[in-house]
């Protein structure tokens, strides 16, 4: 009886554990949201189309370990967190960073440009939410 009664104990507080653990803040601190901010509107104002996607992917990224997410991005985008809204669209930009960074394949401006603009109303979207 009093092993079943173990067990049970054991198994409740093993779960609330691992809620605390991998529960995620989703609010930035003040001082990390300016600078993220800044940072954003830095990209923004200044790059080209193939170095916003970049930057806005690197800042992204940046935003998901501020909120306590850890790990390569990759791997953060593949355990689908609940702060992104549209896992698909994430995934769709990021495999585009790579190409860019790791290929040389000739990429059209204009789809480019589309891109950036699509990553930063995302970035903004989550910024507004955290």
């Amino acid at each position: 009886m009093y092993y079943i009664l173990a067990i049970i104990l054991f198994i409740v507080i093993l779960w609330i554990f691992l809620i605390l653990k991998f529960s995620k803040s989703k609010k930035l601190n003040s001082g990390t949201k300016k600078q993220i901010l800044k940072n954003f509107n830095i990209i923004k104002q200044s790059k080209s189309n193939k170095e916003k996607i970049i930057d806005f992917d690197k800042l992204y990224h940046k935003v998901l370990l501020s909120l306590g997410y850890s790990w390569s991005f990759w791997e953060i985008l593949k355990s689908n967190p609940k702060v992104i809204s549209d896992i698909n669209s994430i995934w769709e930009i990021h495999k585009l960073r790579n190409q860019l960074v790791h290929s040389f394949d000739d990429i059209s401006e204009s789809f480019l440009e589309k891109k950036a603009k699509e990553y930063e109303r995302i970035i903004n979207n989550l910024l507004k939410k955290i």
